[in-house]
């Protein structure tokens, strides 16, 4: 028996051996095993074709490709959205590629929405391991130790990261949090990540690759500023990190030389590298910001922030970390484990810039919860998780690696046993198949559909799609136990209706009504439906007695929709007053004017430099005949009162920006901004057209081209280099 055994080891060392010697066999047995967990990844997320994907955010997506694929497939390149909070600006600002991306596909191929979402979730998923490999790669990594990163990288997991205990990873990155809180955008961000991570590094350590560290660098960016912002502070952290050893061995002067330190080369080099690369990694995403500076007034900003978006503090941090909610949730702390070992043993050139990154987003998040919050927001201390968690992977699967492939060499040089090279072996290859197994297992838990939560009722929500479309125009509410993300935003993505309030996405950041509307969150949907709108309910209907009033337009088992009145999109209003100027002034005159009587009495206060300097506008004698928005324009047919002694001022319920222009007949007319944020035109006596049309300036497209042209010219000038070296030669 032994001698079978000693005959089949060394049958596979001769066949190890081969391979070793076999360049080629060398160069694809990594890519073998690439492929195989690119298929295994692929199987464990093939459920979200099964339908709307779970995750707060995620039908808020949904809804925003759903627009943008009736805008591109229309012609409509103005892209205003009226899915929520009264409407709002898509992809006016930032986060835009990854929704009009699939949106594109759609239109295109003339396929759903809903399949052009679901491949903006599954593809970046299924890529994962491919990004992390690539990127290990470019790094310098030789082909197993970037399949170990590969593998760690998918198979992260995180989750009990609530500091009350919740089970929910909801920030983490890959399917935790995209289908958890539907953190799509950041899920593109996430995933190429690694690869702007490593071609950022391989830029400034070595000056070569300008174009692809701007293309990943500037598509990580515009996928998610935060994970842009995470790219600066692990380029900024890890030049540092190079300039300080480079100063601790000059300051060490002979010994250094004496005692055989190795080289580092000087600072100044990556530095000005450093300083070139975020020079035009701004200029190549000011699609993003310069929007936001010059249209401030339009942009909602995040008035309201979920409470654990600061991120966790220091104690809770280390608390996930320890019982390995970072890493491992729900299965053994493998890559817990592993950690402290690779960094005690490990030695690699491209794990320094790691754990010098790994390190400032670890501070990052604890940090978060100690720092003061400003009117917008901008930069939850959370939003570093899934780098910290990415960045951790890459460190541990490729440095456990490097540390395999140190005792292989050592086993062959100790001429050990077959049984001690077996029980190596084994202990070897149980922790990557652990990680592998425990993987799958929780990120199939991840995911779901709207069809696999009992409580949801899809089919009878979607029975009620063609009456809610029939009903009378208006926005629709989901209160009262028809209060999931699907509710809020499935009548519009099939029934054209648009929610009335929207918690999260790009409407939680695009429009300036939200911040009202959540004010209005839970009180009477009555008079909800007429302050904004809203005239349509969609309820569970066990739950009628929770909603006083309104009239049934359609009833089904589970559900039911009830209307309420409301002023219309058009209607006539008197101007009573200005508010003050300043953003936080004018927020909370709104607020006071909306728990006053005079949105019903529709009494309504002017913003700063909208009003009139006896503080009370035209008195409304008119009426609106009809009014109709369409995609970027609304359009309305008004009346005036031959008894009117000035114009009539009419209000047009859809959230207010700079770039919206009026006429009146087909005249230009100025637009007035009235409470809470909404545009007004005053309107002459008599019967009248009035037309408003949402522009997005040329220059807002021009600025996307940007990033193609620096990433050309960088490429265009790096051959032009390696060409005039040759030549030299």
């Amino acid at each position: 028996m032994t001698a079978f055994w000693d005959t089949l080891i060394r049958a596979f060392e001769d066949l190890w051996a081969s391979v070793r010697e076999n360049d080629r066999l060398h160069r694809w047995g990594p890519l073998v095993g690439l492929g195989l967990l690119t298929m295994i990844v692929a199987g464990t997320y093939a459920h979200l074709f099964a339908g709307e994907p779970c995750g707060d955010d995620n039908s808020h997506h949904l809804g925003e490709i759903a627009r943008l694929t009736e805008a591109i497939r229309n012609g409509d390149w103005d892209w205003w959205n009226p899915s929520g909070n009264s409407g709002f600006a898509s992809g006016y600002y930032y986060q835009v590629l990854p929704q009009a991306t699939p949106a594109a596909f759609a239109a295109l191929f003339h396929v759903s929405p809903l399949l052009g979402f679901q491949l903006g979730i599954f593809v970046p998923l299924v890529l994962a391991p491919a990004a992390g490999y690539r990127a290990m790669r470019v790094l310098g990594a030789p082909g197993w130790v970037a399949l170990g990163a590969a593998i760690a990288i998918p198979f992260t997991t995180g989750g009990d990261m609530m500091a009350w205990g919740n089970d929910s990873a909801r920030w983490g990155h890959g399917a935790d949090g995209t289908l958890s809180v539907g953190l799509y955008t950041q899920l593109w961000a996430s995933v190429a990540f690694p690869l702007a991570f490593a071609h950022t590094s391989r830029f400034l350590d070595d000056g070569r690759g300008l174009a692809p560290a701007l293309f990943w660098g500037l598509f990580v960016g515009l996928s998610h500023p935060v994970v842009g912002v995470a790219i600066g502070v692990a380029a900024a952290v890890g030049t540092a990190w190079v300039g300080l050893r480079w100063l601790t061995r000059y300051t060490a002067g002979p010994r250094a030389r004496l005692e055989g330190w190795p080289e580092v080369p000087a600072p100044w080099w990556p530095t000005l590298r450093l300083v070139l690369l975020g020079a035009l990694l701004v200029i190549g995403s000011a699609c993003t910001w310069l929007p936001v500076f010059v249209d401030y007034e339009g942009f909602g900003g995040f008035p309201h922030r979920v409470i654990d978006e600061v991120g966790p503090g220091f104690k809770l941090l280390v608390k996930w970390l320890w019982k390995g909610n970072l890493l491992d949730y729900a299965r053994a702390p493998v890559l817990t484990y592993l950690l402290p070992v690779v960094i005690l043993l490990a030695r690699a050139k491209w794990l320094p810039r790691m754990w010098a990154a790994a390190l400032v987003y670890a501070f990052l998040l604890g940090i978060g919860r100690h720092l003061g919050k400003t009117d917008d927001d901008l930069l939850p201390a959370v939003r570093f998780l899934p780098t910290l968690q990415i960045i951790l992977a890459m460190a541990i699967g490729g440095g456990f690696v490097v540390l395999v492939q140190r005792v292989w060499t050592g086993w062959r040089a100790l001429r050990l046993s077959w049984m001690q090279r077996a029980w190596i072996a084994a202990v070897v290859a149980v922790p990557m198949l652990m990680v592998v197994s425990g993987g799958v297992v929780r990120q199939r838990e991840r995911v779901r559909v709207a069809s696999d939560f009992q409580g949801v009722h899809m089919d009878d929500m979607m029975a009620l799609m063609p009456a809610i479309r029939a009903a009378a125009p208006g926005r629709i509410q989901a209160r009262s136990g028809a209060d999931s993300h699907w509710a809020v935003m499935l009548p519009y993505v099939y029934a054209d209706r648009p929610a009335a309030l929207v918690m999260g996405a790009a409407v939680l950041q695009s429009s300036p009504n939200y911040v009202y509307q959540w004010e209005l969150r839970d009180i009477d949907p009555e008079l909800e439906a007429y302050v904004f709108d809203s005239p349509l309910v969609l309820f569970k209907g066990s739950q009628r007695d929770e909603i006083a009033g309104g009239e049934v337009i359609a009833e089904g088992d589970i559900y039911s929709v009830i209307q309420f009145p409301s002023p219309g999109l058009v209607g006539p209003v008197r101007v009573m007053g200005t508010m003050p100027a300043g953003r936080k002034a004018q927020r909370k005159a709104a607020i006071e004017w909306l728990w006053s009587d005079m949105p019903q009495r529709d009494h309504v206060l002017a913003h700063h430099g909208h009003g009139f300097e006896s503080g009370e506008g035209p008195d409304s004698h008119g009426y609106t005949i009809e009014s109709v928005r369409d995609g970027s324009r609304i359009t309305a047919e008004v009346m005036v009162d031959d008894s009117a002694d000035t114009a009539t001022t009419f209000a047009i319920r859809e959230s207010w920006h700079p770039r919206w222009h009026a006429t009146i007949d087909g005249a230009p007319v100025p637009i007035r901004r009235i409470s809470p944020d909404y545009m007004a035109i005053d309107v002459p006596v008599g019967r009248h057209a009035i037309a408003l049309h949402f522009d997005r300036p040329l220059w807002t497209w021009l600025l996307w081209l940007l990033w193609p042209a620096l990433v050309v010219g960088a490429w265009l000038e790096e051959r032009r280099r390696v060409s005039s070296r040759r030549q030299v030669q």
